[in-house]
Order: structure tokens, then sequence, then C-alpha cells
């Protein structure tokens, strides 16, 4: 607007927040009269007319807005059209709409208003006779090639609008239809638009596809790609039972699933089904597999794959007789030397990787363990200063001694109990063994039973004896004491405890350790294993080091295993280990 336009508006603007909405009424027809080429004035009429709740001079002059926009703005009506929809019936909106596909139809407005106009308000604007005439068409499969071929054309000229106009109408249609592969079509027509939301909508109103695999493959997918697995998880029950009878397609979304919600043990179930028949046939499916194992660190798992593929290049002979014969590579032996590269690369990076973070909080665990020796050490020195000064002075007495001895009694029990908690970190006894998880887990609350008792605590263990494991049974023990006595600390009363010792998978031993105290704040969960973190007081006898967690993850790391908190567990707080078992020789 040029300055004479924004005196006008403002003077307009001051009437109306003023109360005098008929002065500014008549102001800003006045202005529309005098400036017909500008939206602004019809476009705030409209909004006077709408707030004084006559719709039909609002919708007119809407109408008048949107001959005078250009497409960049067609986003000021969309929003007009919205307000507008809040405060008039259905009816009154389908009298709106007929209107706007009118002005659109018949006057010169330009192409790409009208496609812009689709897409911002979607199918009300699409419900023409010839798309009535297709959505008939579309309940009956023996029209598939006529429907298919129409959905492809609005694809082709970018109508999106009639393809989500016509799920919609799948959706909340009521009656029977016969369009099973109509609606497989449609489906997979949404997800390459990238309309999950409208895709997974018309899959939930058919049910029928739910046992396809095309279509479960579908679903996972969708759901993966916006990242919210809700639906999948409300209409498939994805159970072991599932993991059998998939196909390479559901295993190949599988696997990004069981990642995202922390289900190590069913991931390694997939994983194990993809290497199966068709891994071992299949180049393109062993290649996945083996890109699988690289994003998950699985190294040797990796490598063998690799083995695998390179054998299986060689049995085709793709190129391989004529090259060799002339000393030169195939190219497919130069791909496998590539790759070969950049998985010992990848490696290395890892390796470098684990090698910094060890470093960081060996860091972390130093400054810390420092500080806290520092503590009692500096409360020593300065009572011994202080008796000291008092003896010059001549000013000690025989209970001041007796004080300065039970203060550093206190301080170097400090010390020791610092010390204890941290010794199973540094210890050089190295008594390795076979032993029973379940046998050294049962021992553990055996030794805690009096305490457990006290705070009406119950536990529950369940998995069979014959999981072993080698090393030193003394500090495995240890990552149980701890991880009871933080449950004990967080339970305080009344609760329980429940272990889960899994049978290994691929030599995986996978325990889940839960309580149903108040669990970890999701915000703790990146530092409950690090060095001297705690929301406990060190100082009153009860733990709160911030050496629990941290211990246990070491002695883990010692045993080829991990620790990780499973943030889908919301009755508490449930913590999976996983140790990989060794073949031959000891664990730590």
């Amino acid at each position: 607007m040029n300055e004479e336009q924004k005196a006008i508006a403002a003077e307009i603007t001051d009437l109306r927040n003023s109360g005098m909405m008929d002065d500014a009424i008549r102001m800003c027809q006045q202005a529309a009269d005098l400036f017909p080429h500008n939206s602004f004035f019809p476009k705030l009429l409209g909004d006077m007319y709408r707030q004084g709740e006559r719709y039909e001079e609002a919708a007119d002059e809407y109408l008048k807005m949107l001959r005078l926009i250009q497409p960049s703005q067609m986003q000021i009506f969309v929003k007009a059209y919205r307000k507008l929809e809040q405060v008039t019936s259905e009816f009154f909106m389908r009298g709106f709409s007929e209107r706007i596909r009118v002005v659109l139809e018949t006057e010169e407005l330009p192409e790409e208003m009208r496609k812009k106009l689709n897409v911002m308000l979607g199918s009300d604007f699409v419900r023409d006779n010839d798309f009535l005439t297709i959505a008939k068409l579309a309940n009956d499969d023996s029209n598939l090639n006529v429907v298919k071929k129409e959905i492809e054309n609005w694809e082709s000229i970018s109508d999106i609008s009639r393809i989500e106009a016509l799920a919609a109408d799948k959706i909340h249609q009521t009656q029977e239809s016969n369009s099973r592969s109509i609606d497989t079509f449609l489906i997979q027509r949404l997800e390459k638009l990238g309309r999950y939301d409208l895709a997974l909508s018309l899959i939930e109103k058919t049910k029928k596809p739910y046992s396809e695999k095309l279509i479960i493959a579908a679903i996972l997918r969708m759901c993966r790609k916006k990242a919210d697995y809700a639906f999948a998880e409300r209409v498939l029950q994805i159970d072991e039972k599932f993991i059998e009878s998939s196909d390479f397609n559901i295993q190949y979304e599988l696997v990004y699933y069981f990642q995202t919600a922390n289900r190590g043990e069913e991931l390694e179930k997939t994983l194990r089904r993809m290497r199966g028949k068709s891994a071992t046939s299949s180049i393109p499916i062993a290649r996945t597999l083996y890109n699988f194992y690289l994003s998950l660190n699985k190294f040797e798992e990796a490598r063998s794959i690799y083995e695998h593929i390179r054998d299986l290049e060689q049995n085709q002979k793709y190129e391989y007789g004529q090259h060799k014969k002339h000393g030169i590579k195939s190219r497919s032996e130069v791909q496998l030397e590539s790759e070969q590269f950049v998985w010992q690369r990848m490696k290395d990076l890892v390796s470098d990787q684990e090698h910094n973070r060890q470093m960081i909080a060996l860091r972390d665990l130093l400054k810390g363990f420092s500080h806290e020796l520092g503590q009692p050490i500096t409360n020593i020195r300065y009572a011994i200063q202080l008796h000291q000064r008092k003896i010059k002075r001549g000013k000690d007495a025989p209970e001041d001694l007796e004080t300065l001895l039970s203060d550093i009694l206190v301080q170097t029990d400090r010390l020791g109990v610092l010390l204890a908690r941290f010794s199973p970190v540094v210890s050089p006894k190295n008594e390795a063994g076979t032993f029973s998880v379940r046998d050294c887990v049962s021992r553990v609350f055996g030794d805690l039973e009096t305490r457990l008792h006290g705070q009406n605590i119950s536990y529950r263990i369940e998995g069979s004896s014959e999981v072993s494991l080698q090393g030193d049974q003394v500090q495995f023990s240890q990552v149980f004491y701890n991880l009871v006595l933080n449950s004990m600390q967080a339970i305080e009363k009344d609760g329980h405890i429940d272990i889960g010792i899994s049978t290994p998978v691929h030599n995986m031993v996978t325990i889940e350790f839960a309580d149903n105290g108040p669990g970890i704040p999701e915000e703790n969960y990146q530092k409950i294993f690090e060095p001297f973190f705690s929301t406990k007081d060190p100082t009153s006898g009860n733990g709160g080091e911030g050496l629990g967690l941290y211990i246990v993850w070491n002695i883990l790391k010692m045993f080829n295993g991990t620790i990780q908190i499973d943030k889908n567990f919301h009755r508490g707080t449930r913590f999976l280990i996983q140790i990989q078992q060794t073949k031959g020789g000891a664990q730590v």
C-alpha cells in the first residue's frame, strides 16, 4: 500500500478498535471503491462483516479479494476462509465453496491460483461431475484400469487434491465396495506423495489388507517415515510369530522398528531370519544385511556377510573369467575391495570414537574422584591445623583432642566408603571361571534378603540356570549389588524387582532388570552412567557418590557387555543388559 492507503487503513483500524464498527465499515467501503485493485480493503471489510455475523456479505467481500490477490498471497484467502468456516454451517460453506469453484472455472485467474487453492483447502474444490464419476467407478475393481489411469493423470498435472478427495470419500463411505485392488493402488499413490496419515486412515478403513504382506510393509514403512509407530503398534501384533511369518520387505522395516522401540532381542531374531535362506542366495539381500550390521557396529557379522557376498559374486562369474584371463580385476572385485576399505575405515572410526569416549570418561572420573577425595582430606587438614593453633595458645583441652580424633575417624570412614565403592573398577583381581548368571544373581538377592524384607520389597528371577558366562563372578555380582541397592533407595518401601534372563541368541545374553520405583527423569538418561552424577545426598551414608551405575557400566564393559535404559518402560525403571559370550577363553 502507498502512504495514503496506509493512513486510511490505520484510521479504519482505530475506528474498529474503538467499537465504532459502522463507521469503520463505511470508511472501508469508500476505500474499496477508491482503490479497486487493492485486495486489502475487501479482506478487511470481509473480516468486519464476519465479526458482525453478516456472513453473506463477508463471503461476497472475500470473493472480491480472491479476484485481486496474487498466487503468492493465497494463504491470506485461505486463512479468511477457515475463520468463516469456524462460525458458519456446513451448508453455508458448501454454497460458498461452489461460488469459489465458479470463480476459478469461469474467470481468467492464473492456473497456479487454482492449484494452490486445491492444495491449501483440499478436497472441497474438486468434487465436480468428472470427479464424482470416477469416485463412483472406484467402488468396483472391474473399473481398475480406468480409475488407475485417471489417478495417474491427476498426479501428472499435480492435481493431488483429487487423489486426496477420492481417499477421503472411501474413508467416510458407509456402503460396502468391491475395490480391494483400487484401494491398494490408491494407498500406494498416497504413500508416494507423502500423504501418510491419509494412506494409513484408508488402510484402517478397509481392514482387509492387514493380512497382505505388501500392505503390512507399507504400514511399517510409512510409520518409519513419520517417525511414529503408534499406528503400526495398534493394528499389528508384532511378536515372534509375526517375525517368523514375515518376508524380506517386512523384515527390512522391522529392523528399523525394533531399533526405535529398543527391542534388542527381537532385532537379533529379525536379523537372524534375514540371514537365512534369502540372504544365502540373494546378493541384494545379503548387501542389505551387510549394511544393517555396519550401521549397528556389528563388525564381525558384517565381515562374515561380506565374505559371503564375495563368494556369491565369484560363483556367478560375473565378468570374472574373461577379466582374470587378461589379468584385469572385474568390476565386482573392485567394488568389493572398495567396500572392504570402507568397512575397515568405519571399524577404525568406531574404535577411535570408543577410545575417545573412554578417555573422556576416565578424565571425568579422575576429576570427580579427586574432588570427592579432596573434601574429607581438606576437612582433616583444617581440623588438625585448628587444634595445633589451640595448643600454641595453651587453650587445648582433653575433650578437644577427643573431638579431633572423632572427626578424623568420620572423614577416614568416608574415604573408606568411597574407595570401597570404587574398588570393583580398579581391582587387579581377575578370578576367571564359568558361572551361572541366575545363580550369581540369586546369591546377591540372598545376601540382601533381610534388607529387602525390611522394606517390604519382593523380587522375582526368571530364566534358566544353564545360561552362563566366563569371568570374575565377584565382579559380576557387583553389577547386581549396585542395581538392587539403587532400586531399594528409589522404592524406599513396598515394591518389587523383576529380573529376566533370556536364553542366548547368537551367543548374546540379554538380562532385564526392572523395578516399580518412581523411574528416572528423561533428562537424566544420558547422565546416569557418568561418574559422580547423582541426585542423592553423598553425606547421607546411603550411597550418593554417583559411582554405582558408573561401576556397573565399567564392569559390563569388561564382560564385553552393555547396559541401557528401556525408554519405552513407564512403570518404573528397566535396564537392558546385553553380554556377548566368548567362544573359549575368559570372558574378562
